[in-house]
């Protein structure tokens, strides 16, 4: 480390209480070395009013049943600390060093070499008369008055630990593919896409999300994070495109990218700390890697409902002007209708506004809003309720037509927005839900577009995860452990075939012969082999519908955050399926034209059926996935 750092107030610590006295800080580092689970505080910094300003602490903490290790750090700006925290199942009961590094705009909690947590403060670290507390004759500490490089924080670690073997043991190896991946982390996932292709490589810009929009007291913290691809194979993890860099930066929401001048714009709102109206601004860069933020903020007149004001998508329009669509609402007396605000530049700097775009007449406000041409039509997409829709039109400012089925895959795929690719093709990217909280894993769909301008969506064969050999099959109810092709009938009731138990993920294809456009015919997944416990993944030909079903449960009972309507060619024609079944979701497309992504327990009994009619299944085709 250089000489200047080390004359700077460098601390080290050990068994007892010492007095600290910086006063009131922006930048620190905590470095602790810990013999292995403890229980009980392990580190502590108390002030002279007896608050504590830094808690380290092992032990059944957060509510949890686990044993969890635990950072609390209490801000001057707010009465409740920020809290970062890692399990004990996962760090084992070892030795392990420890960093804390606070740099003013964002505090990181490090693990032998590995970035475990982080959060996102505002205020001042106040450092002022303080007595710090180390618990046990074991448990070293290291304090700075400054945070660490991570030149400096390599040295650290490299010096004792295999970096790369604990950033795995800690967070996992990365998936053979991109699809149905979030970031590397123990409360990561991913939150709002916004893809581009700049004619070389496919971004997929995204907000990088921890603790499911909990971060900094509930703000989100959001940040641009960034993956690309030339060929939808080979993946590159690039650095953040857009950071927090500032305390008030509440989160860096929902935007969009587009090149002109051979440099990339990102348009994107900054929410407020303070709970004043989100900023609307730009970053520039010339690789679309590294973005410089402007400074510089975009404004809408009081006529829209400002705190709102987000998710702006930029595009060029057929006369060579840029457009920017904006969520929001416009104020009607003292009422307020979501819409999609519209701005009109010459430059992408400067912006005047216009009537807005389209007003849907929904409940809430149509969020991260898409638009672009395709082969002569015009669409439009916006999100209600996180359920992304899409309206066609011939006219490049409508009137939008709604289609009949007018979402993008199911309920469950959140927020997807689009971008073009090589030879026409057209990727739209979004997240699978959670239950209870935001973000997901990443999902990507091929979109499909019918000669009267409808859309639909298909699986991308590129992301593909299947191995080249197919599944051995064991039943107890059978001798045969594979079938390429199987034959139901019974026109009053039930008929089945139980294919047997599969182990760990795989993928599922086949076609399937419907006799009867009033009957049901499908797969089940359970827990056993009696079929009790578990889901029917039901094709009803009559209703247009796809649905998952309990296999117990009411019969009456529709589910639309599991079901796909107005899905045509279920019955007169041969219907192709492919069903990828993983650890807590399944994913299934039909016909190369409808998708349907829906969260489930994962089970390991697979059936085929049919109900009150005839069909025949061939083709069958069972593939391991990946590892």
């Amino acid at each position: 480390m250089t000489e200047e750092k080390l004359a700077r107030q460098k601390l080290y610590l050990h068994e007892g209480i010492q007095g600290v006295n910086w006063g009131p800080v922006k930048e620190a580092t905590l470095c602790l070395k810990i013999p292995g689970k403890l229980e009980g505080d392990l580190f502590s910094v108390i002030n002279d009013s007896e608050q504590t300003i830094i808690r380290i602490s092992s032990g059944n903490l957060l509510g949890s049943q686990d044993q969890t290790l635990a950072v609390e750090i209490l801000m001057d700006a707010k009465e409740i600390p920020l809290v970062l925290s890692v399990g004990w199942d996962i760090l084992k009961n070892i030795e392990h060093r420890m960093i804390i590094r606070y740099d003013s705009a964002c505090i990181e909690l490090w693990v032998d070499g590995a970035l475990i947590d982080e959060e996102w403060p505002m205020g001042k670290l106040q450092v002022s008369q303080t007595k710090v507390h180390v618990r046990g004759e074991r448990t070293e500490a290291i304090f700075w008055d400054y945070a660490v490089s991570d030149t400096e924080m390599k040295e650290i670690f490299e010096l004792e630990y295999d970096v790369e073997k604990k950033k795995h043991e800690f967070l996992g190896k990365a998936p053979s593919s991109i699809q149905y991946w979030k970031p590397p982390g123990l409360n990561t996932s991913v939150g709002d896409c916004m893809p581009y292709y700049d004619g070389e490589r496919f971004h997929i810009y995204y907000l990088f999300d921890r603790r499911g929009h909990r971060s900094k007291w509930g703000l989100g913290a959001h940040q641009w994070a960034h993956i690309s691809t030339r060929n939808f194979k080979e993946w590159e993890f690039h650095p953040l495109a857009i950071k927090i860099t500032e305390d008030w930066e509440g989160s860096i929401c929902t935007g969009s990218v587009i090149q002109a001048n051979h440099r990339y714009y990102a348009y994107y709102a900054v929410r407020a700390v303070d709970g004043s109206p989100a900023r609307m601004t730009w970053s520039e860069s010339t690789d679309g890697i590294h973005f410089e933020k402007t400074g510089m903020y975009i404004e809408l007149s009081d006529a829209y409902h400002l705190p709102s004001v987000r998710d702006p998508h930029v595009f060029r329009d057929q006369d060579g002007l840029y457009r920017m669509l904006i969520t929001t609402s416009i104020k009607s007396g003292t009422t307020m209708h979501g819409c999609l605000a519209q701005l009109v530049s010459h430059d992408l700097k400067n912006w005047s506004e216009e009537s807005p775009f389209i007003v849907p007449g929904y409940h809430d406000q149509p969020e991260c809003a898409d638009y672009f041409e395709w082969n002569g039509w015009y669409y439009l997409l916006f999100s209600n309720d996180g359920n992304a829709r899409y309206r066609y039109s011939r006219s490049p400012q409508g009137p939008w037509l709604r289609p009949a089925a007018d979402l993008i895959d199911g309920i469950q795929l959140r927020v997807p927005k689009s971008a073009g690719y090589t030879d026409g093709r057209r990727m739209a990217v979004g997240f699978l839900s959670t239950p209870d909280q935001y973000g997901g894993e990443l999902i990507i769909r091929e979109l499909v577009q019918h000669a009267d301008g409808l859309l639909g969506t298909k699986f991308v064969e590129e992301l593909t995860e299947r191995t080249n050999s197919s599944l051995h099959l064991a039943s107890s109810r059978t001798e045969q452990t594979e079938q390429s092709s199987i034959s139901l009938e019974n026109v009053n009731g039930f008929s089945e075939v139980v294919m047997g138990n599969i182990k760990g993920e795989y993928e599922l294809s086949f076609e399937v012969i419907p006799q009867d456009a009033t009957m049901y015919y499908g797969i089940s997944v359970a827990d056993s082999e009696d079929f009790e416990k578990g889901f029917d993944i039901r094709f009803e030909p009559s209703a247009h519908k796809v649905g998952i079903h309990e296999i117990q449960g009411v019969s009456f009972k529709e589910d639309e955050v599991t079901s796909i309507y107005q899905v045509t060619g279920l019955h007169d024609n041969v219907v192709r399926v492919k069903v990828v079944m993983k650890k807590g979701f399944v994913d299934l497309c039909i016909n190369e034209e409808r998708t349907m992504i829906s969260r489930l327990n994962h089970h390991s009994w697979l059936r085929f059926f049919c109900q009150f009619g005839a069909a025949t299944f061939k083709g069958i085709c069972i593939r391991a996935l990946t590892e």
